[in-house]
């Protein structure tokens, strides 16, 4: 299946989930209001425990679909689906932040393909980089909009960057070349100060998000 057709499906999967949700969501309220009325005592506690838990229910599902299709993606927002990039990556001790330094964007059919890419080179940086400290920023330098990811380079990713692990044959790798390829963005990597960078550019249309 091609890329495009992955994301279709994706969309597809993610609708399908954020509507079948509200659907029931609606009805299992409609529910919980009329017992609450009926129930007093530890009934009540018991049901306001459950419908505590139906709520982190609806909250985690409603994060897995933001995950799945960004609604940034709809939006066509750059900037707006970067920083939720940077708030999903966001786990336990790991800190993903996001700045910006431009209001021109690329092509906006560039952003799905730019967006996993981005998900996929720190994702690498978190499990096999061995970092909790991510900074991801964008500007425009002449005619190219430039995206850099930054973080310490820890043992494992000076390993990584001098012995190119992988970089031919790694499915991760693939799919981030594949992806740049679609979009002609280019991809380099260096080591400066002790600090990873992965330096993405791609030709800037001077749109707007």
């Amino acid at each position: 299946m091609s890329f495009k057709g992955v994301d279709s499906e994706r969309k597809r999967i993610a609708t399908e989930m954020h509507d079948h949700l509200a659907l029931h969501s609606v009805t299992v309220t409609s529910e919980f209001d009329a017992l609450k009325k009926r129930l007093d005592g530890e009934d009540l506690d018991a049901l306001l425990k459950i419908e505590s838990l139906f709520d982190l229910f609806q909250y985690r599902t409603h994060q897995i679909v933001e995950y799945m299709y960004p609604r940034g993606f709809v939006d066509s927002d750059w900037e707006g689906s970067l920083i939720q990039l940077a708030n999903h990556l966001s786990m336990g001790d790991v800190r993903v932040t996001f700045e910006t330094f431009t209001k021109d964007y690329p092509k906006s059919e560039y952003l799905q393909h730019t967006y996993w890419v981005l998900q996929e080179i720190i994702t690498n940086a978190i499990r096999h980089s061995k970092v909790n400290r991510i900074q991801l920023s964008v500007n425009s330098e002449d005619d190219d909009f430039c995206i850099f990811v930054h973080y310490r380079a820890t043992p494992e990713a000076t390993a990584w960057f001098y012995k190119k692990a992988g970089i031919k044959n790694g499915m991760g790798t693939l799919i981030i070349n594949d992806r740049l390829d679609i979009i002609g963005a280019k991809l380099s990597t260096q080591i400066k100060d002790r600090v990873m960078t992965h330096l993405i550019r791609i030709k800037n249309e001077n749109t707007h998000s």
